[in-house]
Parts: C-alpha cells; sequence; structure tokens
C-alpha cells in the first residue's frame, strides 16, 4: 500500500499541471448527405411566407431537380418542419435544418406507441341504479343528499361547443398554434 506522503505528491503534481482549455466546438448530431434537402429548407427558412410554386422554381434555377424539390416540400410539410400558414404560404417551423426521418422509422415509432397504449377494458356487469332508486335512497338517507339533483344534464363547455363549431382547417390552425405554444413542431 502507498504512503501518504507518495499519495499527496501525485495530487500535487496533477494540480500543478497546466490545464488545457479547449475551445467548446459545435457539435452536429448529423451530417447532411444531400444538398437539397438543406436548401429547400434554407430557402423556406430565408424567404419566409414563399408560394410552394415559387420555391420550386427558384431551387430548380439554382441547378436542383424540380421532383426533389416537389417531393422534399411535401416531406418537411408532412414531418412539421415547415407549415403552410392560412394564406397557403411556406413558413419554417425552426431556425435550423434537422434531418428528415424515413418513413419506416416513422411507421416503427407509431407501431410502438400504438402497443404501448393497448390495454384490456375490463367492464362491470353490475348496471348503474335507475333515477327513482337514487333519489329513493337520497331521501331515505336525509342531509346533504337531499340537495344533490340526481337527474341533472350534463354542462356543456366552451370546449364542447368549440369542437362542434370550428372547422378542420381551423382546428388545424388552433392546434399548429397550441403546439408551438407548448412547445414542439406542430403537423
Amino acid at each position: 500500500m502507498p504512503d501518504l506522503h507518495t499519495e499527496m505528491q501525485k495530487i500535487l503534481h496533477a494540480w500543478e499541471q497546466p490545464e488545457t482549455t479547449e475551445q467548446p466546438k459545435e457539435t452536429t448530431v448529423f451530417k447532411p448527405t444531400n444538398n437539397v434537402t438543406q436548401a429547400t429548407f434554407n430557402f423556406v427558412r430565408d424567404n419566409s411566407g414563399c408560394a410552394r410554386n415559387d420555391a420550386i422554381r427558384v431551387l430548380v434555377q439554382q441547378g436542383h431537380k424540380k421532383s426533389s424539390v416537389s417531393s422534399l416540400i411535401g416531406q418537411m410539410l408532412r414531418q412539421g418542419h415547415i407549415y403552410k400558414d392560412s394564406d397557403g404560404l411556406l413558413r419554417p417551423n425552426a431556425k435550423e435544418y434537422t434531418p428528415i426521418k424515413s418513413s419506416k422509422t416513422i411507421a416503427k415509432r407509431e407501431a410502438k406507441v400504438k402497443k404501448a397504449k393497448s390495454y384490456k377494458v375490463i367492464t362491470s356487469k353490475a348496471t348503474e341504479p335507475s333515477a327513482e332508486a337514487l333519489t329513493a335512497a337520497a331521501t331515505a338517507m336525509g342531509g346533504i343528499n337531499m340537495l344533490v339533483d340526481h337527474d341533472h344534464t350534463p354542462i356543456r363547455t366552451s370546449i364542447d361547443i368549440i369542437m362542434d363549431t370550428v372547422s378542420l382547417n381551423d382546428a388545424h390552425e388552433l392546434y399548429r398554434r397550441l403546439h408551438l405554444y407548448f412547445g414542439g413542431f406542430a403537423k
């Protein structure tokens, strides 16, 4: 077993070593493999509010294939990297480009979520007591049960009213804005 003096020498020697300070490097989680995807996203980000056809036309003039650009815009819309505003113009959902996930990856993730959420519903064979039986029991018990109205209709909340009257487009826009407000990418 080493003695205390030797161990202290090691510690003091380690402290006397000059610390090497490295500049923090920007770490990229991915390496873009194709310029078309990044160029497409960057164009939408830099020209927020452009029409889809205008974006395709300009990117084709820069030397990219029309079919590739059109397909990438569709994928980015589906995956929430960009979105169409109420006027149908393209807007980015992020400041930086992130890689587009393959449809196989998305399908596997959704299958896991569905599998994890599946559960068996157990129902009781007993029936609910009738309103007359509840009223009779409340009368027999007296006290605070007399104050409860067992024949009430459910109260409709403002959310129920909104859900019954909102159009699909407005609902999607509301979803997107709430998603942005509470964090994450809207779809």
